[in-house]
Formats: structure tokens, sequence, C-alpha cells
């Protein structure tokens, strides 16, 4: 009787322990791979996986060059498209980038997104960094 209750809870244990998308979101979102320059088609470069959202490869390592060497703010809608793509969602003025995404299988745990605020010129009022 012990075992059964067991055995699912092992099955569960063994399906979240894989190390190789473990590896990849340490690197991902703890910023263990070194910081790179911003450049538009790495930020642009995804690979696609099994869930609803793509996986950025280059954008988390991008993400502090972009703030601190890009000025963003009074950026036009257009000329801020044309410099980082289309945003992953909009939303009342404001704009999504995702930047990093945790996931047990299409479960998300953990998401770090850049947000974009436009003013109602269409240029950028300020940005921030969603956790």
């Amino acid at each position: 009787m012990q075992i059964r209750t067991h055995i699912p809870l092992l099955f569960l244990c063994c399906l979240a322990c894989n190390n190789t998308k473990e590896e990849k979101f340490n690197k991902v979102v703890s910023g263990i791979k070194t910081e790179i320059e911003f450049d538009k088609t790495k930020w642009r470069m995804k690979e696609d996986n099994d869930s609803s959202q793509p996986d950025y490869l280059y954008r988390n390592e991008m993400l502090k060059d972009l703030i601190s060497n890009h000025s963003l703010k009074g950026l036009k809608k257009d000329e801020l498209i044309d410099l980082l793509g289309p945003p992953d969602r909009i939303d009342s003025g404001y704009l999504f980038y995702m930047i990093a995404q945790k996931r047990l299988y299409f479960f998300p745990l953990h998401t770090k997104t850049l947000v974009i605020k436009l003013a109602k010129d269409s240029t950028v009022e300020w940005r921030k960094i969603h956790e």
C-alpha cells in the first residue's frame, strides 16, 4: 500500500529533475553566462519548444547592456520595434518582451519580462524589468 503512494511521487520527482533544462534556466535567469553586447539579430533569436512561449537564446545575457548602453526613453514605437522586434504581447500602451521563463513542462514557474510603457505620443516613457 505504501509503495503505491510513493511511486507516483517518485515519478513526478524524476520528471522535474531534468538537468538539461535546469542548467539552461540557471544560465539564463541567474546570469551564469557572461554578459554580451546587445545585438538586435541575436535578441530576436528563439528556440521553439513544446510550450506556448519560445525560449529566447540571448536576451538575458544582453539585457544589462541594452538597459545600460542604449537609451530607450524617447524612442518612437516604430524605432523601438525596429530595434527590438515585435513584442511578445501588447496591452494598453505597454509592450512586453519576454527575457526568460522557467517552466515545469508547460507550467510557468518564473518569468522575467522587459516592460515598456508608451506615452500618448507613442514614444517610450519608461522601461522596467518584471520578475
